[in-house]
């Protein structure tokens, strides 16, 4: 996961093949380079969702296709990645289609229909990127904090430090070092363990 923003976009058809246009609009809205992989909702395209690498998942089909509301789903499994449901024409008129809306949206995806509105797509795009960076800021400090944990508990079992001990040791090792408190709690836990 970057912290600087969405790096891969998957895009997942019913139509193989690539779409300028929209490809176009996902390289205006990302804010530094990345990489977009076209794929057929298929076999394949499910195993591409599977393995989860990207930043974003489109998927481009009819409202109530359901292999496309699998990869939503498969994709749903992947918290760090965003999903756009590109829905062709729908009013959401039938119960089919309002099932199959509620399902997308309970999936967290953002669902945009066709035809497209430029500045929509682009605006669901950049909310993804912005997502993608708080998520990466959040798991950077959730990793950060694992560390800091284990490099106290180290301190109290064999230095005999209390939890208060283990954390003023630490607060004062980074302070006086000008390093982060991870970075001295992996130095503590490369020491001891």
């Amino acid at each position: 996961m970057s912290s600087t923003g969405i790096d891969k976009v998957l895009i997942l058809r019913t139509v193989p093949g690539a779409n300028r246009v929209l490809e176009d609009l996902i390289m205006q809205s990302l804010k530094h380079p990345h990489e977009i992989v076209w794929n057929a909702l298929d076999d394949e395209g499910m195993k591409l969702a599977k393995k989860g690498d990207y930043g974003l998942l489109v998927v481009s089909a009819g409202i109530t296709d359901v292999q496309a509301r699998k990869a939503c789903h498969i994709g749903s499994g992947h918290p760090t990645s965003s999903m756009i449901f590109l829905a062709d024409e729908t009013t959401f008129s039938t119960v089919e289609e309002k099932t199959a809306r509620k399902e997308l949206l309970d999936m967290g995806a953002t669902i945009l229909v066709r035809p497209l509105k430029q500045s929509a797509f682009i605006t669901a795009v950049n909310a993804a990127d912005m997502a993608h960076i708080r998520l990466g800021v959040l798991k950077r400090k959730l990793e950060d904090e694992k560390i800091i944990t284990r490099g106290k508990l180290l301190l109290m079992q064999t230095l005999a430090f209390s939890e208060e001990e283990a954390h003023k040791f630490i607060e004062k090792e980074a302070m006086n070092s000008g390093r982060t408190r991870a970075e001295v709690a992996y130095e503590i836990i490369r020491t001891y363990e």
